[in-house]
């Protein structure tokens, strides 16, 4: 059996990597020159810069396991101890409370103190202890549902910078029962959120650690190793700046014609391409999925990286950054001091800074450069009162690239899936579907390809069809709320 995977991202690496291993000859094509989709590290006078994800989570094992498989195990690195994050709101940065769970607190004392949150607000969410239960069977969006039980505090100060940053897009639409069904789960059986929320606390526990990890190398240092180990498998043949022109589906099987002119009839195909992608490739003989598939919203986001000396700081930086309140007046939605977060990411007497860009600030995503940047300085000088020029910019945009898990995403998947039942040998993979993160890539492509060996029903996510709670997710590629404050929860 031969089998072409499309997209040379971590999800189609993975496969091809694993099919390639099971000794399956593989074709992987990738429309562009480069290998990692965006997962991007570049190395340069001492700083280390992510221009994609940065960071690996050990409660979604995947990724872990593969820079293991791949021997990178020694190069895992943690968070820097003793971590330090806060929320930019009313104008300040406070820090975030102890014991923040997804977007609840699993201590009490804690959020009752907090100065994130007003006297008002924080009775406004003790109404949730007495609220009945409000949820029907239908998918509802996140901020509304959390608004009806908590307030508008709990939205603007935490739900939206923790899962909006991470989702990249407004808490107010995105789906609660493709991102954190277990709030569904905590009002069925609690009927509070709160309680909920404290008793899973009281459960596992407080201490542990954070549950970031990275590697010394960078994130790019997994792509790297994977794409060696797949020069080095016989029966794997990659080929960059080929794109697939169509796909031909008959009684005997699918013909794929790539855009330079060559024929491929493989056995199975693997299509670990952006939705919008997909759906041009399948549309001419599944237009019901197609229209399903582009149905998943895109959105954009940015990252800029700035490097400064450490004396145009007012003082020392000792924070791992912060995230933006909904309702704050800036354009960035958060902020890693990477130097400070990770070792080796910069040379002494400097500070690596990672500045986030979501989809509140569409329309600066899509102007000039400088305007990003200036705009980026401008908002360090109020948060961090950094002065100065830096000594490096990079500007990274990924735009209309994020998919969007809005209300009623997990009825789209499902639907496209059915439309494409009829083709047995077309499989889908990637962020669009279950799972937006690096682990959960990783687990998508590893069970694609599985499948694919072992002959069975064709899944688009890591192992099965259930949702994903989100709490065990891996960061967006430039998911600003994870990689800054997840190592809190």
């Amino acid at each position: 059996m031969t089998v072409l995977v499309v997209g040379g991202g971590i999800t189609g690496l993975v496969a091809a990597w694993s099919l390639g291993r099971a000794g399956v000859p593989t074709v992987l094509v990738e429309a562009t020159g480069r290998l990692g989709g965006k997962v991007r590290t570049e190395r340069t006078d001492g700083f280390l810069i992510e221009h994609g994800p940065d960071a690996l989570i050990t409660y979604r094992p995947a990724a872990a396991e593969l820079a293991r498989d791949l021997g990178l195990g020694e190069s895992i690195i943690r968070v820097n101890e003793p971590r330090s994050v806060s929320i930019r709101a009313g104008g300040r940065s406070v820090p975030m409370p102890d014991g923040m769970g997804l977007v609840l607190p699993t201590r009490m004392l804690p959020f009752i103190t907090t100065g994130l949150l007003g006297p008002l607000q924080k009775l406004r969410a003790g109404l949730d202890l007495v609220l009945p239960r409000t949820l029907g069977s239908a998918d509802v969006g996140i901020g509304p549902f959390l608004e009806r039980r908590l307030g508008r505090g709990i939205v603007d100060r935490l739900a939206g910078p923790l899962l909006g940053g991470v989702y990249g897009t407004r808490v107010g639409d995105l789906s609660l029962d493709a991102v954190v069904p277990s709030l569904r789960e905590s009002e069925r059986v609690h009927r509070s959120l709160m309680l909920a929320s404290i008793a899973a606390g009281k459960a596992r526990g407080h201490g542990g650690g954070s549950p970031f990890i990275t590697l010394a190398g960078g994130i790019g240092a997994l792509t790297d190793a994977l794409v060696r180990s797949l020069g080095q498998l016989p029966g794997v043949d990659v080929r960059t700046g080929s794109d697939v022109a169509s796909l031909e589906p008959s009684s005997s099987g699918t013909t794929v014609r790539l855009a330079n002119g060559d024929v491929l009839r493989p056995e199975a195909i693997l299509l670990a391409t952006p939705a919008p992608a997909t759906a041009g490739l399948v549309e001419s003989f599944a237009p019901a999925a197609a229209a399903h598939l582009r149905a998943i919203p895109y959105g954009s986001t940015g990252v800029v990286t700035l490097a400064y000396r450490e004396e145009q700081f007012p003082g020392p930086v000792t924070t791992h950054g912060f995230l933006v309140a909904d309702d704050e007046p800036l354009a960035i939605s958060a902020a890693t001091i990477t130097s400070r977060k990770w070792t080796g990411r910069a040379p002494d007497g400097t500070v690596l800074v990672r500045v986030f860009i979501g989809d509140k600030s569409d329309a600066l995503l899509r102007s000039t450069d400088d305007a990003i940047v200036a705009a980026s300085r401008r908002d360090l000088e109020t948060t961090l009162g950094v002065h100065g020029d830096p000594l490096l910019v990079r500007v990274t945009r990924w735009v209309d690239q994020m998919p969007h898990y809005t209300v009623g995403h997990i009825g789209r998947v499902d639907a496209a899936l059915r439309a494409l039942a009829p083709f047995p040998d077309i499989t889908v993979a990637g962020s669009a579907y279950r799972g937006v993160g690096l682990p959960d890539c990783v687990a998508q492509g590893r069970a694609a390809a599985h499948a694919i060996i072992d002959g069975r029903e064709r899944e688009p996510v890591a192992g099965d069809s259930s949702p994903i709670d989100a709490s065990k997710r891996a960061p967006a590629p430039a998911g600003a709320a994870l990689s800054i404050a997840g190592d809190r929860r």
